[in-house]
């Protein structure tokens, strides 16, 4: 039973972080829509896409696809910023002790000394230490090859 539940949480926390993600969903009837997923209801597995469109070419500022439609979920963008993963690089790297280090993988967030807040779109924080996890997140982005 442990199993099970631990399944159904890493599949939630897979489905948490394509949120604002591109993705398509093949539809069991062979159509697609493409668009930014907005939400989705667990119970049913609909989906709330944003910016969407079809595969006639049509377009929608928001499209719910109901669960039971759906064959396929496809991530169309991968995520650069892993919040597991820079956790790793702050204390193999940068020498910040794993104690200072939190991450939250449901919301792919990393907190260091409880007042710096890294997410893909940054370092939230003031002070040196907030200066030297800027220097890192611009040394890890610059690894995965993104230009900075």
């Amino acid at each position: 039973m442990a199993y099970a539940s631990e399944a159904a949480r890493r599949f939630t926390m897979k489905l948490n972080s394509l949120l604002n993600k591109n993705i398509i969903l093949k539809l069991k009837s062979g159509k697609e829509y493409k668009g930014r997923l907005a939400g989705y209801d667990m119970n049913t597995l609909s989906i709330a896409l944003e910016a969407a469109s079809d595969s006639e070419g049509k377009s929608w500022p928001i499209a719910i696809i109901y669960g039971d439609v759906i064959s396929e979920i496809l991530v169309e963008e991968s995520a650069i910023f892993n919040a597991r993963e820079f956790a790793e690089f702050l204390y193999q790297t940068g020498g910040i002790p794993p104690h200072q280090i939190r991450v939250f993988e449901d919301i792919n967030v990393v907190e260091v000394a409880k007042t710096i807040r890294v997410t893909k779109d940054g370092v939230e924080g003031v002070g040196p230490l907030a200066h030297k996890v800027n220097s890192l997140f611009r040394e890890y982005l610059r690894r995965k090859g993104v230009r900075v």
